[in-house]
């Protein structure tokens, strides 16, 4: 009886301590209209030992990607590896292709990416060395016999940005160019673009951006609704800056892939002629597969650096292994975990990445997803693909002194308005908890003092023994 009442005045210490600093943060008048809800979670018992408005719905952002990653890592298993195929549809002979050369996925959206140190036009060149191929006297074809479209939530401001990249059946290094600008010498001067890479000629550039102040960064908007080939760039980069990188989304890259694969073809003597006329012939042989880096990779950079390609690339690959009758990820994703015991039919997923603003969870179902997941053959996996605050990932610069000494696992999350973290943490007898907390509504004044009160609550419940 004691030690029962002992932890029931722990937790309402516990309970009390959070309370104070969310009490102390809304004191300020300027933070008055933001929402905050936070859960914690006893993963050895399941039960909630913090709540403060844990129902509440509100936007995950990118935390929603625990979910995604999560549920990948259920279903497929952190070994899983993608497939993309090198084909072609005639014979080979004397070392020249009658024929057309393939190139096929099962919607590998890591082909080709240089975060994961993958050169896909090399792999392909040496697949034809390997079979003494020289001459390619036929088409070069992408194959896509499926679609994959661009949620209708997201923002149009930004889909033609690298964050708003959206993957296909076919895609390469994430489906991103680079746009290289020069400031002006004065502020309010047009930059001008020095080189795109890579670049069609296809594009209708609409250069707009301007000149601003040193120290301003990227504030540059690239808005493009694919697959169109107007590209529109507005905003501003910093003064007498050169070459400075902006990263955008590839209307189309199939043609683009073509391309670069024909130049990377030439460089290693491997000639194709332009006039070569396509193959009738539905038969084709597979050269060679070129697999993904396994799926445990791909989570773990899909949480450190919130890659939102990787995450809705996830998503996609899901619904592959969905009945016909699923067409959305948000009915797959709902159907899977409710038989798990998970109800997720009260919330909204747009996309497997978070960055619709239109995604709704809680930040109880959040904890309650992170608690089922522990028990998961897949959790050290998932576990690993977490970043720790101080440590790794997007919250490497969180606590600089290191107080919270690598004990907790976060994945941050933040859209305009919205800041979140969600994870797991080890309280100071190594006891596993799983927590999460949403903030929205924020707006410019309030995020100095919201930014401190996530650290502050962060920082202050890993410790279950107060006192």
């Amino acid at each position: 009886m004691k030690i029962f009442c002992l932890i029931i005045l722990q937790i309402s210490t516990y309970s009390s301590r959070l309370n104070a600093i969310i009490s102390q943060y809304f004191e300020n008048p300027v933070t008055e209209n933001v929402n905050i809800s936070m859960s914690v979670r006893n993963i050895k018992t399941g039960d909630e030992v913090y709540s403060y408005q844990s129902k509440m719905s509100l936007p995950p952002a990118s935390t929603l990607k625990l979910l995604t990653t999560g549920t990948a890592l259920e279903l497929l298993g952190a070994e899983y590896k993608f497939k993309n195929y090198v084909k072609t549809n005639g014979p080979i002979q004397n070392g020249m292709l009658n024929g057309d050369l393939i190139i096929s996925s099962e919607g590998d959206f890591s082909f080709g990416s240089k975060r994961l140190g993958l050169n896909s036009p090399k792999d392909i060149v040496d697949v034809l060395k390997q079979n003494g191929i020289n001459t390619v006297n036929g088409s070069i074809k992408i194959e896509e016999n499926r679609s994959f479209d661009v949620p209708n939530d997201w923002l149009v401001g930004d889909i033609g940005n690298y964050f708003g990249a959206y993957p296909r059946q076919f895609n390469f290094n994430e489906n991103q160019y680079s746009v290289y600008f020069n400031g002006g010498n004065e502020i309010g001067d047009s930059a001008t673009i020095s080189k795109i890479l890579p670049y069609s000629a296809d594009w209708k550039i609409q250069n707009l951006v301007k000149t601003a102040d040193r120290g301003t960064g990227d504030q540059v908007n690239i808005v493009n609704l694919a697959p169109s080939n107007v590209i529109k760039m507005i905003g501003t980069v910093p003064l007498k800056s050169v070459n400075f990188e902006i990263k955008g989304s590839i209307p189309d890259i199939s043609p683009v892939f073509v391309s670069l694969l024909k130049s990377e073809m030439l460089k290693n003597g491997i000639s194709h002629r332009t006039d070569a006329i396509s193959s009738n012939s539905v038969i084709s042989d597979t050269l060679a597969i070129i697999e993904s880096p396994n799926l445990a990779t791909i989570a773990e950079h899909c949480n450190f650096r919130s890659i939102n390609f990787f995450a809705d690339g996830l998503s996609n690959s899901l619904l592959q292994n969905a009945p016909d009758s699923v067409k959305l990820f948000d009915v797959f994703l709902k159907n899977y975990w409710q038989k798990k015991g998970l109800k997720l039919s009260n919330f909204s997923f747009k996309d497997g990445s978070g960055l619709s603003p239109m995604n709704t969870l809680s930040a109880n179902t959040m904890t309650s997803f992170l608690y089922l997941m522990s028990s998961s053959t897949q959790f050290n996996s998932f576990l690993a693909s977490i970043p720790k605050v101080g440590k790794s990932g997007t919250v490497a610069s969180m606590d600089p002194t290191g107080i919270t000494k690598g004990k907790i696992y976060a994945k941050s999350g933040s859209l305009t308005g919205t800041r979140n973290y969600a994870g797991y943490f080890l309280n100071e007898n190594n006891e596993l908890f799983s927590f999460c907390i949403f903030a929205n509504g924020i707006n410019d004044t309030a995020q100095l003092f919201s930014r401190q009160l996530l650290q502050n609550l962060m920082f202050k419940m890993i410790d279950l023994s107060q006192e």
